[in-house]
């Protein structure tokens, strides 16, 4: 079955990927540029003949044109399709999430934070841009209801391909309801899975972002790293974005503390460049912001210094590992 809306959505990627308008697209097959216009509305379909214009003009084949891509199927995966979402994590009783789910739905998390990734400065803005710079096909693990650095990947080009997955099934729904009615993309795939044994063939994708997932993964970090490089092409990218407080900062706490934080929040405190080395990346490029300090956060962590008495900056970075 044709979707019309994502061929329309199609000819309209091909048409800005050449430099044209409407009125250039409908002048080079001589037809009117409200033609043009209803195609990418998706209100109308072009007849044969023109199919095939389109078709040797865009470099690609009119099925390529006609159907949407399945890289789930192409890879050989399999497993129930729920509310668009492909579930890959076998047997796995996740409902002690589904109380997290309703808070998401409930607060307008996902658009909340679709909005916010439009705002300047944020600190995964330039990563994303230049995630979709790069182009071909980019897994986003670990979205959560931030999203990761997907929101701006897909800011910078609403055409990317992306692979968005969690560990949550009904995280991603939120964000295909949300991205389904922003954007009506043909190129967004969800799926999910434990990114600490990833479902997917190896060398499939050209990118793999991560906004904060490997330092949140359930289970060893290092694991999500050699994971995250397996199913890299290469010449890949992974781009990771984290928060962690330096071995420096560590040191000017009060022993009581720091040992009570790291028990507590064990995640605050490794920088994994090491275990990216070990992963195998070979080039490794960090870009470091200002330290953030706990008495300017939200989060879980900033609150328990506050219980505790001490301000403990932690430093941003988004490091970009190249694979060989």
């Amino acid at each position: 079955m044709i979707d019309r809306k994502h061929f329309g959505k199609r000819v309209g990627a091909e048409r800005r990927r050449l430099g044209m308008t409407q009125e250039d697209l409908a002048g080079s097959l001589s037809v009117t540029a409200q033609a043009v216009s209803k195609w990418e509305r998706g209100e109308s379909l072009p007849d044969p003949e023109l199919l095939l214009a389109l078709s040797h003009l865009f470099g690609k084949t009119v099925n390529a044109l006609l159907e949407d891509r399945d890289p789930f199927q192409k890879m050989g995966l399999t497993g129930e399709v729920r509310d668009g979402v492909t579930i890959l994590t076998g047997a796995r009783d996740l409902s002690a999430y589904d109380s997290f789910v309703r808070s998401i739905r409930r607060e307008k998390a996902v658009p909340k934070n679709w909005e916010r990734a439009a705002l300047p400065g944020h600190p995964l803005a330039e990563g994303g841009a230049e995630i979709a710079k790069r182009g071909g096909l980019i897994l986003e693990i670990g979205a959560g209801p931030g999203g990761g650095f997907m929101p701006h990947v897909l800011r910078a080009d609403p055409d990317a391909s992306v692979v968005v997955t969690d560990l949550v099934p009904g995280v991603l729904t939120e964000w295909k309801r949300f991205l389904d009615a922003e954007l009506g993309s043909p190129n967004l795939w969800y799926a999910a899975c434990d990114f600490t044994a990833l479902p997917f063939p190896d060398g499939v994708f050209d990118t793999v972002a991560d906004g904060g997932g490997i330092a949140n993964a359930i289970g060893d970090k290092r694991t999500a790293l050699r994971e995250a490089y397996r199913v890299l092409k290469s010449g890949g990218a992974l781009f990771t974005y984290g928060l962690f407080v330096t071995s420096e900062t560590a040191a000017s706490l009060p022993e009581d503390v720091l040992a009570l934080l790291r028990r507590e929040y064990p995640d605050a405190f490794p920088d994994l460049y090491e275990a990216a080395v070990l992963a195998g990346f070979a080039r490794i490029e960090s870009v470091t912001s200002s330290a953030r300090p706990t008495d300017r956060d939200d989060s879980g962590f900033a609150a328990r210094c506050r219980e505790l008495g001490v301000n403990v900056p932690r430093t941003a970075f988004v490091r970009v590992c190249t694979k060989r």
